[in-house]
């Protein structure tokens, strides 16, 4: 038999070894089996390191770690089997797409309680600190994780993640709203100094809900990422891309007379929208029809308002160029037309029933109606009959000259 503590020393433990231990006094002694004692709770005071050559203590699980609920689930390589145990995969069996969470999970903690499964969290105060500790300083990441596809086989049938979430709305539920995920920008320190704007995006002391990068702060090797949002059904579909909660945004509360900016883009910056046609086996690829600004100053600018009944185009300080007017059931249409072969470019009345055909032009009282061209501008030869030439008109096709006097010649 070997001398006591000269026993030979096993690579690994089933758990079904059976060990004596003593009491905290020596004076009483148990046996238990390896798994009874890797079941229950561990408690380590820290060594105040963090490396393990600097004499931190590091504990490391080779295979699979399943916590809360989900220790309830066998880990078995048959789904159906393993899916009867914890709650998640016993709703996920009920699918179309079947219980696939924990099959594959490397670590899964499942709450037990309706509570938080995992928490993570970091403070910029430690960062501060780090370097003594950690021979840098790091960003402070609540969670971090990695998608990494490296798959170089063409085809392929496997995609990275990074980050992948589900939120189930079960039948019956009707009261609460259902979030996939929440993002909450919490800022204790007040304005930040300055404007976030698509020139300078970032400014000191500003908090973001959402900030969308590409390229990880490589510094080479990288290429520009295709798109930074992107919609799909899956199958289903959204019935709104994108809501502005009423009083979502700073300036106005939806009702009131306020103003509020939605979306802020750069110059040359513009809305698409793609035709479905096919180029080259390609679908969508051609945009059909576009909206942008090349304005380079304010002083330049332009904008458009839609107020009750009416659309108006004004300077940017609001003063109107000119406005189109709505009515409850308009009965014709002015078209603005450009000239194609002989057809004349103009202005086109398009007659609707019980309507008026008719196209007026009002000057203000005193005011005139003023035309140019190059035959009767300055300096261009014109008869000499009446003071003012003559204004060339076509009806229906014939020709006709509107003599034009002088108001001397008019008699006033």
């Amino acid at each position: 038999m070997p001398v006591f503590n000269r026993y030979p020393k096993l690579e690994t433990l089933t758990g079904n070894e059976v060990l004596v231990l003593a009491d905290a006094s020596g004076q009483h002694t148990v046996t238990a089996t390896a798994s009874q004692i890797a079941g229950a709770p561990a408690v380590s005071k820290p060594t105040g390191e963090f490396y393990q050559d600097k004499g931190a203590k590091i504990s490391r699980f080779a295979d699979r770690v399943l916590i809360g609920d989900a220790a309830a689930n066998p880990g078995l390589s048959d789904r159906e089997a393993a899916s009867n145990n914890d709650w998640l995969s016993r709703t996920m069996s009920e699918t179309s797409i079947g219980p696939w969470a924990l099959q594959d999970a490397q670590c899964a903690s499942v709450a037990q309680y309706g509570n938080s499964a995992f928490v993570a969290a970091s403070r910029t105060s430690d960062a501060k600190t780090a370097p003594e500790m950690l021979g840098f300083q790091p960003s402070s990441i609540g969670v971090a994780a990695w998608g990494v596809a490296d798959d170089t086989s063409t085809p392929t049938t496997t995609t990275a993640y990074a980050y992948y979430g589900e939120a189930w709305r079960l039948a019956g539920v009707n009261y609460q709203p259902t979030f996939v995920m929440e993002l909450e920008a919490v800022n204790f320190g007040g304005l930040a100094v300055g404007q976030s704007n698509p020139y300078a995006p970032n400014v000191g002391g500003g908090v973001y809900g959402i900030q969308l990068g590409a390229g990880g702060g490589q510094t080479t090797g990288t290429a520009d990422a295709a798109a930074g949002v992107v919609f799909v059904s899956n199958p289903n579909a959204w019935q709104t891309g994108i809501v502005f909660g009423a009083t979502s945004l700073r300036g106005t509360d939806g009702t009131d007379a306020g103003y509020a900016s939605a979306l802020s883009l750069a110059r040359n910056h513009a809305v698409e929208w793609h035709t479905p046609e096919v180029v080259s086996g390609v679908a969508g690829n051609n945009v059909g029809a576009f909206v942008r600004s090349t304005v380079t100053e304010r002083a330049k600018g332009v904008r458009q308002d839609f107020i009750d009944n009416e659309i108006l185009f004004s300077n940017i300080e609001g003063q109107t160029l000119f406005s189109v007017g709505s009515m409850s059931a308009p009965n014709n249409a002015l078209q603005v037309q450009a000239g194609a072969g002989s057809q004349a470019a103009g202005l086109y009345v398009q007659q609707g029933e019980n309507g008026s055909a008719n196209l007026g032009l009002f000057p203000a009282d005193g005011g005139e109606l003023q035309m140019s061209s190059p035959v009767s501008g300055a300096g261009a030869t014109l008869p000499t009959t009446v003071d003012g030439g003559f204004l060339h008109i076509n009806i229906n096709g014939s020709d006709y000259r509107i003599p034009l006097m002088s108001p001397a010649q008019a008699g006033s």
